[in-house]
């Protein structure tokens, strides 16, 4: 395996995320697949866990990175929390929201949450946490992958 390129992914993850996520992200055996000579997608273990966004280069998680990203930082950090009692399909809607994490950007790749911290699922934050106050209604965040159960 090439340094420069785990090192590649490793900075992009610090970026984009935190230290400690990008340590728990990389811990492991790391392959990845290449894509017109840059890192299209990475493997932990030989499970995929990030897939590269071509947009802006940043990396789309999956479930298994959803369940490393949650034991690596503490709530509410990249977190959306809902209800638990609702089911969610293909949005997070603001009625179902009842905690945030404040730092949170549109565009973010985001933990959707319970209320007892279990992954319910992983998306894309759409709106600024600011706008939750007083919004009842609309998408929160666009859910990429649900949890089945």
């Amino acid at each position: 395996m090439d340094n420069r390129v785990l090192e590649r992914i490793y900075a992009i993850l610090l970026y984009q995320f935190s230290g400690r996520v990008a340590e728990a992200l990389t811990s492991g055996r790391i392959t990845y697949r290449l894509a017109r000579g840059d890192v299209r997608e990475v493997y932990r273990d030989g499970q995929l866990i990030l897939v590269r966004r071509p947009t802006d280069g940043l990396f789309s998680i999956s479930l298994a990175a959803g369940e490393l990203i949650r034991g690596a930082e503490e709530p509410p950090r990249f977190r959306v929390v809902i209800r638990g009692d609702r089911e969610i399909r293909g949005s997070v809607l603001a009625r179902d929201v009842v905690g945030v994490d404040e730092g949170l950007r549109p565009g973010d790749e985001v933990l959707i949450v319970d209320e007892d911290d279990n992954l319910v699922g992983v998306g894309r934050m759409r709106v600024p946490p600011i706008m939750l106050n007083g919004l009842e209604r609309g998408e929160v965040a666009r859910v990429r992958k649900r949890v089945k159960r």
